[in-house]
C-alpha cells in the first residue's frame, strides 16, 4: 500500500547527490588515468599504478551511475514545466563549457598532439571536428575529439525523450507505464533490427535512466510497494546488460581480468546510492562544498581525459607515473574550475535567456494582414477625336473613375453634340458617352445636375469622368507599311 506520507518538495537542494555526481566523475578520471591502456602511457598502465588500478578500472562504470542520477535530476527539473523553459534550460547548461571543452580538444588532437587519435584508432577530419560543436556527432557516425563525449549522445537523446513526455504531459501513472515500457519496447527493437527505433530508445542504458525516473517518483509522493518492484524491474534489465557488457570491454581497454561479480554489485549500487542519498535521512545533509562539487561535475568530465592525458604524457619522465597521475589532476580541476567561473556562470544564463526568447517568439500567432487591393489601370484622356456612332455603357469593374473639372464641355473631350444626350435624370445626373479615340472603348462621362435640372456650373463637387482599363496598342510595322 501506497505510504501516506507528505509529498516532498522538489525544489530542494539535494546537496549529497551533488556529491555523488563528482563522485561519479572522479571515478571516470581514475579509470583514464590508472587503468586504461592509452596515448598518455604509450600503452597499458604502468606496473606502479596497478595496485590501484585494477580496482580503479571498475570507475568506468561511473557512467551508468551518472544515467541513474540523470533520470532523477531530469524528471525533477521537467515535471511541472513547460517545454520551452526545458529546453532553454539544458541549451543554457550544457553548451557554454561544452564548446569550449571541444575546441581545445579539437586544437589539441589535431594541430598539438595528433597521435592522441592515432593511438585509440580515432580518424577525425576538420569537418567531423567542427561536427563535435553541435553534440551530434553520435547521429552521424563520427568519432568524439573527447573519449568521454559519447555519453552526451545518450543524455541528448534522454533530453529527447523527456520534451515528448512534456508534451504529453506529465503524471505520475504515465510515468509508471513509462518505465515499465520504455526498457522492453528497447530491447524488442534491437531484436527486430531496427536501427532507428533502437537508437531512439537506447536499450543498453534505458533501465538506468528509468531507475532513475523511479527513484525521484518515490522521492516525490513517498513510497508504495508498486513503485519499488518496478524499480526491481529496472535493476535486473541492467544487470542483463551491465555482466555482459562491461566485463568484456574491460578486458579489452585494461590488463587486468575484471570480475563479473564485482561488476553485478557495482550495478545494484548505482541505484542504491542514488537511493540512499535521496530518500533516506542522508539526503537532509548540505554543504557548500557539495554545490561547488555539483558545480564542477560537468567541467571536470568534459575536459579530463585528453587535457589528462596531454599532461601526463608530458611529465611522466620526469615525475613518475604517480606524480604524472597527481599532476593531471590537479590540472582538471583547476580548468574545470576556470570554465565553470569564467564561462558557465557568464554565459550560461544568457544562453538560456536568449533560448528562451527566441523559443517564445516561434510559438507568436502570425498576426494577419489584409492583402493590398489592386490600384485601377490608369487611362489618359486621349486627345484625338472620338469616333462617333459606337457608344455603349462600360461595366464598373473594369473602368477607372477619375474626377474632372465641373465646367467640362462636349469639345473638351473631343465628343460631338449629337453624341450628348440626358441620362439618368432621376438621378441628377447628365451622361455623355463616346468611344476613346485610341482603343476605340467607350468612354462614359457623368456631370452632376443641380437640384432644378440643369447642370450647375457652380457645384462645388467635380464631375466624374469614367474611363475603360489601358489595352496595349498593336505594334505597326512602319517598313511594310511604306511609312518612312
Amino acid at each position: 500500500m501506497r505510504s501516506t506520507t507528505t509529498t516532498r518538495s522538489a525544489e530542494r537542494r539535494l546537496g549529497v547527490l551533488d556529491a555523488l555526481r563528482l563522485f561519479a566523475a572522479v571515478s571516470v578520471l581514475a579509470f583514464h588515468y590508472t587503468a586504461r591502456q592509452s596515448p598518455a602511457w604509450g600503452g597499458p598502465a604502468p606496473e606502479e599504478l596497478a595496485g590501484v588500478g585494477r580496482w580503479a578500472a571498475y570507475g568506468q562504470m561511473g557512467v551508468p551511475l551518472f544515467f541513474v542520477i540523470s533520470g532523477f535530476v531530469l524528471l525533477m527539473s521537467a515535471w511541472g514545466k513547460d517545454v520551452r523553459g526545458f529546453v532553454a534550460s539544458r541549451v543554457g547548461r550544457l553548451f557554454p563549457a561544452y564548446w569550449v571543452a571541444v575546441a581545445f580538444s579539437i586544437v589539441l588532437v589535431l594541430f598539438v598532439w595528433p597521435e592522441n587519435p592515432a593511438f585509440l584508432g580515432h580518424e577525425i577530419s576538420e569537418g567531423g571536428a567542427v561536427l563535435n560543436l553541435t553534440m551530434l556527432q553520435g547521429a552521424f557516425g563520427v568519432p568524439d575529439v573527447d573519449g568521454p563525449y559519447w555519453t552526451l549522445w545518450y543524455e541528448a537523446r534522454f533530453y529527447l525523450l523527456i520534451a515528448v513526455f512534456m508534451l504529453v504531459g506529465i503524471t505520475r501513472n504515465r510515468v509508471l507505464a513509462f518505465c515499465a515500457l520504455w526498457p522492453v519496447v528497447g530491447a524488442m527493437a534491437a531484436g527486430s533490427g531496427s536501427s532507428l527505433a533502437t537508437a531512439f530508445l537506447m536499450p543498453d542504458y534505458a533501465p538506468f535512466f528509468a531507475g532513475g525516473m523511479l527513484l525521484y517518483l518515490i522521492y516525490r509522493d513517498g513510497h508504495d510497494l508498486g513503485s519499488w518492484l518496478l524499480v526491481g524491474l529496472q535493476v535486473a534489465f541492467a544487470l542483463q546488460f551491465a555482466t555482459r557488457f562491461y566485463p568484456e570491454v574491460l578486458r579489452i581497454d585494461t590488463p587486468w581480468a575484471p570480475s563479473v561479480a564485482v561488476v553485478a554489485v557495482i550495478c545494484v549500487a548505482c541505484f542504491g546510492l542514488v537511493a540512499l542519498v535521496t530518500l533516506t535521512p542522508v539526503a537532509r545533509h548540505s554543504a557548500a562544498w557539495m554545490t561547488l562539487a555539483g558545480a564542477l561535475t560537468y567541467p571536470i568530465y568534459l575536459v579530463h581525459e585528453n587535457l589528462g592525458w596531454w599532461v601526463i604524457h608530458l611529465v611522466r619522465d620526469r615525475v613518475g607515473p604517480w606524480g604524472a597521475v597527481a599532476l593531471a589532476t590537479v590540472v582538471a580541476f583547476a580548468a574545470a574550475f576556470a570554465l565553470h567561473h569564467l564561462v558557465e556562470k557568464p554565459f550560461g544564463p544568457r544562453l538560456r535567456k536568449a533560448t528562451l526568447r527566441m523559443l517564445e517568439r516561434s510559438t507568436e500567432p502570425a498576426t494577419p494582414t489584409a492583402a493590398p487591393s489592386p490600384s485601377p489601370t490608369a487611362v489618359e484622356v486621349p486627345s484625338p477625336a472620338v469616333a462617333a456612332g459606337h457608344v455603349r455603357h462600360a461595366r464598373a469593374r473594369d473602368v477607372d473613375v477619375r474626377p474632372v473639372p465641373a465646367r467640362l464641355s462636349p469639345e473638351d473631350l473631343h465628343v460631338s453634340a449629337r453624341e450628348r444626350r440626358p441620362y439618368g435624370s432621376h438621378h441628377g445626373l447628365d451622361a455623355v458617352h463616346g468611344l476613346d479615340a485610341v482603343h476605340g472603348e467607350p468612354v462614359h462621362v457623368e456631370r452632376r445636375r443641380s437640384r432644378h435640372g440643369a447642370p450647375d456650373a457652380a457645384d462645388a463637387e467635380p464631375s466624374t469622368v469614367v474611363f475603360p482599363p489601358a489595352r496595349p496598342q498593336p505594334r505597326v510595322d512602319r517598313t511594310l507599311s511604306g511609312t518612312p
